[in-house]
């Protein structure tokens, strides 16, 4: 009853509920959110701690930077009592200033996109090595490419979505098992680098697109594979790129997710452009199956002083 009464308490309030309004669109650090909400950054921080004191919130650090996210109480499978309806009608009853909030969040998720894309559109001027540097460690495209081969999609008989395809490193290996590769990037500049190598390499199954990994240009269930290598954390809302592939693959259809492990090296950040120091397992595997995705493998290659560990997760899109 006492945790019961304390969530009540918390959520009683409107700018608290503006707050878990904004992170029902994913994680925020206090100052993004001082910028969203139009607020002090004192008044945010005093919210949050009610927020987080009461179960409902919890900070996820990266690096030197803290985020905040919504705790696993919100999510399907796991939250009692009145959390679902209680989300439900946030989301379908916006508040007094919801269309302001929208706007706030909206900007700032570009604002992410813009960096990351302004990064790339230069990364693609570089040469080979740095390039490689950028894009990371090429010793789990085996791996990508043996688990593509055994896989609906695979085999040569189906179509595969190189998420991010940067200068298009993996195309060759995709190409050797399917019919149909489209290749999606949102810097165009990189996208001309891609192309070039697929022209050069002959891959005549190599289609290119344009556009944001959260708004994938795919129709619903136009895939039957897709591949997120090394790019989720360059995207600005890694959740909405895995509701997105969703989205795109049909019933059934795979998912092959690469990325690194949770560090601290934040000279990645102004080197590498990475917008996330890596990913923890639980909050990976947790996206996935809020999105939809049942998990059939996981493997965690390990790092070394050179660069973190990497994740290589399998699975597939639940009917």
């Amino acid at each position: 009853m006492q945790s019961c009464l304390s969530t009540v308490k918390a959520l009683a309030d409107e700018t608290r509920l503006r707050i878990v309004r904004v992170l029902m669109t994913g994680s925020y650090n206090v100052n993004e959110l001082v910028t969203i909400l139009t607020m002090g950054q004192s008044r945010v921080s005093r919210h949050l701690r009610i927020l987080s004191d009461a179960g409902l919130v919890s900070p996820r650090r990266q690096g030197t930077w803290v985020y905040y996210e919504l705790t696993g109480l919100w999510e399907s499978e796991t939250r009692s009592g009145f959390l679902p309806s209680f989300a439900d009608e946030l989301s379908s009853n916006p508040l007094q200033f919801a269309a302001a909030d929208d706007r706030g969040i909206k900007a700032c998720l570009n604002q992410r996109s813009r960096q990351a894309e302004r990064f790339f559109n230069d990364v693609a001027e570089r040469d080979d090595s740095q390039r490689e540097e950028i894009e990371g460690p090429a010793d789990h495209h085996e791996l990508l490419s043996s688990i593509l081969a055994s896989v609906p999609g695979g085999e040569g008989n189906g179509t595969v979505v190189d998420l991010g395809t940067g200068t298009g490193r993996l195309l060759s290996l995709l190409c050797e098992n399917s019919r149909h590769v489209i290749g999606v990037d949102g810097a165009r500049e990189m996208i001309e680098v891609a192309r070039k190598r697929s022209e050069e390499l002959e891959l005549g199954a190599v289609e290119f697109r344009l556009g944001s990994l959260e708004h994938l240009p795919l129709r619903d269930g136009e895939a039957d594979a897709m591949v997120a290598n090394m790019v989720l954390h360059h995207v600005a809302n890694p959740s909405a790129v895995i509701k997105e592939v969703y989205r795109g693959l049909v019933p059934g259809g795979r998912f092959l997710l690469a990325d690194y492990v949770a560090h601290w090296r934040e000279s990645h950040r102004e080197k590498l452009g990475d917008l996330w120091l890596g990913f923890n397992r639980e909050e990976l595997i947790g996206w996935l199956e809020l999105a939809g995705f049942e998990v059939e493998s996981e493997r965690e290659l390990p790092g070394n002083r050179r660069r973190p560990g990497v994740f290589v997760i399998e699975s597939n899109r639940r009917s």
